[in-house]
C-alpha cells in the first residue's frame, strides 16, 4: 500500500485546550466497536459514566452525544477526562486520529488534515504556493495506472484543476468558471461522451441568495454561524471578497479538490467537489466582506475553518448539498459559469 502525505501533514499537533474550537465541541463523537468493547471493561466511575453517555444514534452508530454543545468528557480545563484517566491509547479511533484524514484508494491511501481543525486550518493557510505541490505525484500515478485507467486519468485532472485554480493572472470567479468548464468535458469522458462545447444559453440566477438560502437550511450548529448568514443574506449581492480573502481561499478551495475530487471513482461524477466549492466561495467569500466591515468578529481563518466544520463534516449537509445540485437547474455548469462571471 503506497501512503500519501502532503509535506506540512508532519507539522500538526493538537493544541488541546489552547485550541480556539475544540473537536470536543458541537459534534456527537463517534466510538468504534474496539473501543466500545475497552470501555465496557472500565471500572469505577469513569467507567460508570462511560456506559451512561455512550448511546445510539439515529444511524445506529455508538456515539456519545453532545451535551450543550460539548462532549459530556470535555471538562471545565477544555481537557478530555477519558484523555486523563485512562490514557492517549484508549481515545476512540475518531479523537485519536482528528483532524488527520486517511483515504483509501484500494492500492494507495492519501492522508490528509481537516480545516475543521483550527491548527490544521493555519498551517494549511500559511503555505505558499500550492501547498500539496509534492502530494502523490509520480508514485501516486504509477500506482494508479497499474490499478486502472479511471484513476490515472482523474490524478491528472485533479493535477490541472489546481493549476487552474491557482492562475493568479485572472480574477478567482473566472478561475472557478474555466475548473467547471474543464471538468464538464472531464464528466463528459468518464460517462463515455465526446466533449462538447457547452451551451451559451444559461442566463445567471439573478441573485446569489438562493446559496444562503439553501445553507440556512442545513443542519446548523452553531447560533452565531446561523446569525451570520441571516445577517448577510439581504446584502449578499452588494458584497464582493477581497483580494486577501481569495489568498486564503484558493488553500481552501485545493483542499477540497484534494480531499474530494477522486471521490469521482466511486460517484462518477466530479462536478459534486467544483460545484461545493462554488457555494463555499460565495458564503464564505460575502461574510468575510461583511465582517471586515464590521472589523472582523470572527477572524477569517475561524470562517473557513467553521465552513467545514457546519457544512463539509455533516453528512446530512453533505447529502443535502448533492441533492440541491441535482434538483436545482441553477446548480447546472453553465448556470454556474454564467453566475460566476456575472459577480467576477
Amino acid at each position: 500500500m503506497t501512503e500519501i502525505y502532503p509535506s506540512f501533514y508532519s507539522g500538526f499537533k493538537c493544541i488541546a485546550n489552547l485550541c480556539e474550537d475544540s473537536c470536543c465541541k458541537d459534534w456527537d463523537i463517534d466510538i468504534d466497536s474496539e473501543t466500545e468493547r475497552f470501555y465496557m471493561t472500565v471500572k469505577g466511575a469513569t467507567g460508570d459514566k462511560i456506559r451512561k453517555k455512550l448511546v445510539t444514534d439515529e444511524y445506529g452508530e455508538r456515539v456519545f452525544k453532545a451535551e450543550g454543545g460539548r462532549c459530556p468528557f470535555w471538562n471545565c480545563d477544555m481537557l478530555c477526562d477519558i484523555y486523563i484517566d485512562l490514557g492517549e491509547e484508549h481515545l476512540s479511533h475518531t479523537c485519536d486520529t482528528f483532524p488527520r484524514v486517511k483515504v483509501n484508494y484500494g492500492d494507495f491511501c492519501e492522508n490528509l488534515l481537516s480545516f475543521a481543525c483550527p491548527e490544521a486550518a493555519r498551517i494549511m493557510l500559511r503555505c505558499e504556493g500550492n501547498p500539496y505541490a509534492d502530494f502523490g505525484g509520480k508514485a501516486e500515478l504509477e500506482t494508479a495506472e497499474e490499478a486502472g485507467d479511471l484513476m490515472s486519468f482523474l490524478l491528472k485532472a485533479r493535477t490541472r484543476s489546481a493549476e487552474i485554480l491557482l492562475d493568479s493572472s485572472m480574477p478567482f470567479e473566472y478561475r472557478l468558471a474555466d475548473c467547471l468548464e474543464f471538468n464538464a468535458q472531464v464528466q463528459k469522458i468518464i460517462e463515455g461522451a465526446e466533449p462538447a462545447p457547452l451551451s451559451d444559453k444559461f442566463e445567471a440566477p439573478g441573485s446569489v441568495r438562493f446559496i444562503f438560502e439553501m445553507h440556512l437550511g442545513f443542519e446548523i450548529m452553531s447560533d452565531r454561524w446561523r446569525k451570520a448568514l441571516e445577517d448577510v443574506i439581504s446584502r449578499a449581492d452588494s458584497l464582493k471578497p477581497s483580494a486577501d480573502f481569495v489568498r486564503d481561499f484558493e488553500k481552501f478551495a485545493l483542499y477540497y479538490i484534494y480531499r474530494y475530487y477522486l471521490e469521482a471513482i466511486h460517484s462518477g461524477d466530479v462536478l459534486y467537489s467544483l460545484k461545493r466549492i462554488v457555494c463555499a466561495y460565495i458564503v464564505t467569500g460575502r461574510l468575510d466582506a461583511d465582517f471586515a466591515k464590521k472589523g472582523y468578529p470572527l477572524p477569517r481563518m475561524r470562517l473557513l475553518q467553521r465552513y467545514s466544520k457546519e457544512v463539509e463534516h455533516s453528512y446530512d449537509n453533505t447529502e443535502a448539498l448533492n441533492a440541491e445540485f441535482d434538483r436545482d437547474r441553477r446548480f447546472e455548469v453553465e448556470a454556474l459559469i454564467a453566475l460566476l462571471e456575472a459577480i467576477a
